[in-house]
C-alpha cells in the first residue's frame, strides 16, 4: 500500500486538536440543579394563608398586551377591579375614554364583550377562555391579578421544597389537579415571610397556565407585582399585565361588575 505523508501529517494534527480540546471541553462549566430538600410545609401555609386573607380588593390601571399565536393585540388603557377572589372586571378604553372591550364575572357568570362586537355574550366561566384558554376559573384569575393563588388550594395535600439559598417550591396536589408556587422564603427568623414568584396550574398532567410575578411593590402593606405574565403554551397565549396605577384593599360597588347590553356601544359610534 502506497504511502501518503500529506495525509499523515493531517491525521497527526488532527490527534493533537482533539488531545488539546477534550481537557477544554470536560473542564466546561455543566448547567445542574440546585439541589432542593423536602421542609415542613406549615409554616410557609400559615404565611401565604395570611397573605391572601390579607387582600380584600384591588383597583387598578394596567397596561395590558394579549398574544395568540404569535400575533398582539395592545391595549394601553385598562381598569381593573377586583374583589377578593368572589368578582372582578377588566375593561379596556380608548384614546378618547371609549370602551373597546371588557370582562366581567359577577361571582356567577362571566360576562364578555369583544372588540368591535356590539353584544355582551354570556357564556359563564367559559367565556374566559377566549382569553387564557380552556379551563381557567374565574376564581382563579382573580387571584392571580392579586400576585396570589386560590384561596381553596390551601387545604390540599402539600409538600415544600427548598434550596439552601431560599429558593423554594410549594406542591399542593389534588390529584388530578396540581399547583406550584414558586416562591424565595429566606430561611431566618427575621425574614418579612415568603415571597411568590410564579404559580402554575396543573391538570391531568399537563399545564394549564403559568404565571409570573414580577417587579414587586408593597402597596397598604400588601405585596404586590406591578408586572404579571401569563402563559398558557399549549394554547400560544401570552398576556402581560403592567400596572401603573394601584390602590389595594379599597371599598367596591357592585355596578362595578355588571356589564348590561346597553353598555355595547352601537353602530355609527
Amino acid at each position: 500500500m502506497e504511502n501518503h505523508p500529506g495525509k499523515a501529517r493531517n491525521n497527526i494534527r488532527a490527534l493533537i486538536l482533539l488531545a488539546v480540546l477534550f481537557p477544554l471541553l470536560s473542564c466546561m462549566p455543566k448547567k445542574t440543579e440546585i439541589p432542593m430538600a423536602e421542609m415542613p410545609a406549615g409554616p410557609v401555609l400559615t404565611a401565604l394563608e395570611l397573605r391572601v386573607h390579607s387582600f380584600s380588593s384591588l383597583k387598578a390601571v394596567a397596561g395590558v398586551e394579549i398574544r395568540k399565536s404569535g400575533r398582539p393585540r395592545s391595549f394601553d388603557t385598562v381598569g381593573i377591579v377586583v374583589d377578593g377572589q368572589r368578582r372582578f372586571r377588566m375593561e379596556a378604553f380608548g384614546p378618547l375614554g371609549q370602551s373597546l372591550a371588557a370582562v366581567v364575572w359577577d361571582g356567577r357568570e362571566v360576562s364578555l364583550r369583544l372588540p368591535d362586537q356590539e353584544h355582551v355574550a354570556r357564556r359563564s366561566p367559559d367565556a374566559l377562555a377566549q382569553i387564557l384558554g380552556e379551563g381557567v376559573d374565574p376564581a382563579e384569575f382573580c387571584a392571580v391579578l392579586a400576585g396570589s393563588f386560590p384561596a381553596a388550594a390551601l387545604t390540599a395535600h402539600s409538600r415544600l421544597l427548598c434550596a439552601g439559598n431560599g429558593d423554594c417550591v410549594l406542591v399542593l396536589d389534588e390529584g388530578k389537579t396540581m399547583r406550584k408556587i414558586r416562591l424565595y422564603s429566606p430561611l431566618t427568623p427575621k425574614s418579612d415571610g415568603p415571597r411568590i414568584r410564579s404559580y402554575e396550574l396543573i391538570r391531568s398532567g399537563e399545564t394549564a397556565f403559568l404565571a409570573r410575578f414580577e417587579d414587586m411593590a408593597e402597596i397598604s402593606h400588601y405585596p404586590i407585582p406591578l408586572q404579571i405574565i401569563i402563559e398558557n403554551t399549549k394554547k400560544n397565549i401570552r398576556i402581560s399585565i403592567r400596572y401603573s396605577d394601584v390602590d389595594m384593599n379599597v371599598p367596591v360597588h357592585d355596578d362595578a361588575f355588571s356589564l348590561p347590553d346597553e353598555e355595547a356601544p352601537s353602530k355609527g359610534q
